[in-house]
């Protein structure tokens, strides 16, 4: 049992004695210079290592330009989901990709967001959403167009034509067949036979 103890108290002691050496040399406790966010270090060639990844400059002391990431994210399905296992599925269902293909969603940039669509990034396409300098001062984003490249335009022509329609009141009645008001289902049935014996 001493024979143990005194093995135990050895290690210890030149562990505490290596403790020490750090210290006085000053490598434990010394300011280094300030680094990026995730940067681990900077190694002598110039290239800087994040985790996971080593980043290597075009030419020593190159500065990235500063850059302002979008809010939101335009995120459009690309690929089938037959023959996907369940967890990609179950994740397009949570952004609302169940149905069409053609289905576009706007999603928040959020670090959560990004990590779901990291996972099933081989079935979806993502755009980011770039907003122009001036917004409407009155809110109103009733002549906004959002285009593929994932430009939010506002156009003067469309919120006229938004306009002209709240205040057309024929354009908002519902249709009607006769005295009969139709509703989605009996619209659909209408529709159907029309296509069936269109003469």
């Amino acid at each position: 049992m001493s024979m143990h103890l005194r093995l135990v108290s050895a290690r210890l002691n030149s562990t505490v004695n290596r403790v020490n050496d750090v210290v006085k040399s000053g490598s434990i406790g010394s300011r280094d210079p300030k680094l990026r966010n995730n940067q681990i270090r900077v190694n002598e060639d110039g290239s800087q290592v994040f985790h996971g990844f080593t980043y290597h400059p075009r030419y020593p002391g190159q500065q990235d330009p500063p850059y302002n990431p979008s809010k939101v994210l335009m995120v459009q399905r690309i690929r089938c989901l037959k023959k996907k296992p369940y967890w990609d599925k179950d994740t397009m269902k949570a952004f609302g990709f169940d149905t069409k293909r053609s289905h576009i969603a706007i999603i928040p940039n959020t670090p959560t967001n990004c990590t779901l669509l990291w996972k099933v990034k081989h079935l979806v396409r993502v755009t980011p959403i770039t907003l122009p300098e001036k917004l409407p001062e009155d809110g109103d984003l009733s002549g906004a167009r959002l285009l593929e490249n994932g430009q939010l335009t506002f156009i003067s022509k469309l919120k006229s034509d938004a306009k002209a329609i709240e205040d057309d009141s024929s354009l908002t009645k519902r249709p009607s067949v006769g005295n009969d008001i139709l509703d989605g289902e009996t619209l659909k049935k209408y529709l159907r036979l029309q296509w069936i014996k269109p003469w």
